[in-house]
């Protein structure tokens, strides 16, 4: 018995040598500031809150992970996926934040919001089309509200404009978003970072790849043109983090950042665009819907040739892929066995 009572004793004092190795002693001549960071109780770090969508959260994510221990910030990443600032009435951001601040001494507002703002504005008594005046003037207003609603809060507030999306029409409608958060952005005095010459190629055209975080080249995004993958995220962070320790002006001085106005032509069909913004018979919006893609591809490169017809703000280099595509409305070759790769020919029937 006096056996097991020793080993029972010296377990107990390991478990609990264990324990105080794990475990900070909070505000003791021990604990180190990366310790004070997790446990929440650093009390002069910029509270950072993100504001958007999927994309807005996906940088949100990223700008944690570049700031890592350092104890100057602290990231709180808010996004609805399915928000947009189109459709207050299914997620009302500028009634939300007032909530979501209270008491919690944020610094800094960061908002990255815009994948499913093509939809159709809906009030009580009317329902306005995308990029009609109508539309554009309520659009305008439901910004004005997010961008008061953060400044009411005392914060400084940085908002990004999209970047630029690999389908060609949807890239355009998010030109169109862009140039009027930007121009709200602006008017209310707050910093404007656009993020489109950042994430485009050498030749001005749409790329998946570029500078990672580090500066090394890397594929940043997925094949859907749209998402960005975790190192794309770090780099979306890092432009955040970066602006946050500079203090961007209100427009980032970066090259190419002049967003036109454009007009997205008639011939463009909400229902061939990327499925961001489909809905549902209950006006719910649907994702993966099931469109046909092939013809999505072939209506897409017809509507990138009228915008680039219709639209006297987008110059592509000489030369280069986006001239082939928007001014000489050549499509690109597709990758050998990709779905709209149209080469492949059926042998001919023996008997």
């Amino acid at each position: 018995m006096k056996f097991v009572a020793l080993i029972a004793f010296v377990f107990l004092a390991l478990s609990q040598a264990v324990a105080q190795d794990a475990a900070p002693e909070i505000g003791s001549a021990a604990t180190d500031q990366n310790q004070l960071v997790d446990a929440g109780v650093v009390q002069d770090a910029q509270r950072i809150l993100i504001v958007g969508d999927t994309m807005g959260g996906g940088m949100g994510a990223g700008l944690t992970r570049v700031i890592g221990n350092d104890p100057q910030y602290e990231v709180v990443n808010r996004f609805n996926e399915a928000s947009a600032l189109s459709r207050p009435d299914r997620y009302d951001w500028a009634a939300s934040i007032p909530k979501i601040m209270d008491g919690k001494n944020f610094s800094i507002a960061v908002v990255l919001i815009g994948l499913n703002d093509r939809q159709d504005i809906r009030t009580d008594t009317a329902r306005y089309t995308f990029n009609t005046p109508e539309w554009t003037a309520a659009y305008k207003a439901n910004v004005d509200a997010v961008i008061d609603a953060l400044l009411a809060q005392k914060v400084k507030v940085i908002w990004l404009g999209e970047p630029p999306m690999g389908d060609p029409g949807y890239d355009a409608e998010m030109q169109i978003i862009t140039s009027l958060q930007k121009e709200r952005a602006l008017a209310k005095g707050i910093t404007f970072i656009d993020l489109r010459a950042p994430f485009l190629g050498p030749d001005g055209a749409y790329t998946d790849r570029g500078p990672d975080d580090t500066g090394a080249d890397r594929r940043l995004r997925e094949s859907d043109g749209v998402t960005f993958f975790k190192v794309g995220n770090n780099r979306l962070g890092q432009i955040v983090l970066d602006a946050i320790k500079n203090g961007a002006p209100a427009t980032a001085p970066v090259q190419n950042t002049a967003v036109p106005v454009v007009e997205v032509p008639a011939a463009v069909d909400e229902a061939t665009g990327p499925v961001f913004a489909q809905e549902d018979q209950n006006g719910q919006p649907v994702l993966h819907s099931g469109i046909d893609v092939v013809a999505s591809v072939a209506t897409q490169t017809a509507n990138a040739v009228a915008l680039a017809a219709s639209s006297n703000g987008i110059v592509a280099p000489a030369g280069s892929a986006a001239e082939k595509m928007f001014t000489l409305g050549v499509s690109p070759t597709a990758p050998l066995g990709r779905f709209d790769d149209f080469s492949y020919t059926a042998p001919a029937k023996t008997d």
